[in-house]
């Protein structure tokens, strides 16, 4: 692990970039996701990439220094201001910017979304808006989160219209015009577990929450809070809970072409 700026940025091959005093450490459901899509970008020659909903930047420093052209897309005011303050303490050669731009219009090689479609209520508007933004033969990356039948206070308090059964996103793509290159459920069993264990916790959030919030501001402060992800940290970063993470990740990698983890990884290519 190496740090930068007097400890302000941690960056490691296990977790990525790390920014305590930045507020931002990664959630386990995070470095699940993470290792899964690192792990596509292998086999992807670089090019322009969006990134939608990047909320504090992580993953797209990481693209950044893939060699992509990286921009990151954020609507939230307190995500924007750690993602632009992250590529500041990084280095990094990533923009964040507040809405799109018509340049994007057909030059992209990748635009990716990660548990983002799940707060739109048209998803395949947003879909075929993202689309438009591909060069042809460009690459569409989402993740959503998996099975209907799982939905949970988890959910509520983040503002998710939808979770999605296979079906649904193979239906939803196709119905756009993207042909799938890889389709993988990713999260098993860690993920799983987390989110069974983090109903009780979530029932107590939805009951403290002073007012009714739109699900567009409950989603807007969904990625915000890192308070117990920090925490976690703290022992992850340990010898025992650095072994314990990837042996998640190896039983992550050998269930993934199972429908037993928490979310779906989508690749998509438009024609």
């Amino acid at each position: 692990m190496t740090s930068r700026e007097a400890g302000l940025v941690i960056r490691s091959d296990l977790f990525g970039v790390v920014a305590p005093s930045l507020g931002w450490a990664p959630p386990l459901r995070y470095l699940l996701r993470r290792a899964r899509i690192l792990r596509l970008f292998k086999h992807l020659s670089p090019g322009g990439l969006i990134e939608v909903g990047c909320g504090a930047g992580a993953l797209l420093d990481e693209f950044s220094r893939l060699g992509f052209r990286a921009v990151g897309l954020e609507t939230s005011p307190v995500a924007l201001d750690i993602a632009r303050e992250l590529a500041t303490q990084t280095g990094g050669s990533q923009r964040i910017v507040e809405a799109p731009e018509r340049s994007w219009r057909g030059t992209q090689r990748m635009v990716c979304a990660f548990d983002v479609l799940e707060h739109i209520e048209r998803d395949g508007a947003a879909v075929k808006q993202w689309m438009e933004w591909l060069q042809p033969g460009g690459c569409l990356m989402i993740s959503v989160p998996a099975h209907r039948q799982r939905w949970n206070e988890g959910d509520e308090w983040a503002g998710h219209w939808r979770r999605y059964d296979r079906d649904d996103i193979v239906g939803l793509m196709k119905r756009c015009g993207l042909s799938i290159t890889h389709l993988e459920c990713y999260g098993f069993p860690l993920a799983n577990l987390t989110e069974k264990l983090g109903q009780r916790i979530y029932r107590r959030l939805l009951a403290e929450r002073k007012e009714s919030l739109s699900r567009a501001n409950a989603s807007a402060n969904s990625g915000i809070d890192r308070t117990d992800a920090l925490r976690l940290f703290h022992f992850l970063n340990t010898a025992l809970g650095r072994l314990a993470l990837r042996t998640c990740l190896t039983l992550q990698a050998m269930t993934s072409r199972t429908d037993w983890g928490s979310g779906y990884l989508v690749v998509a290519v438009r024609p």
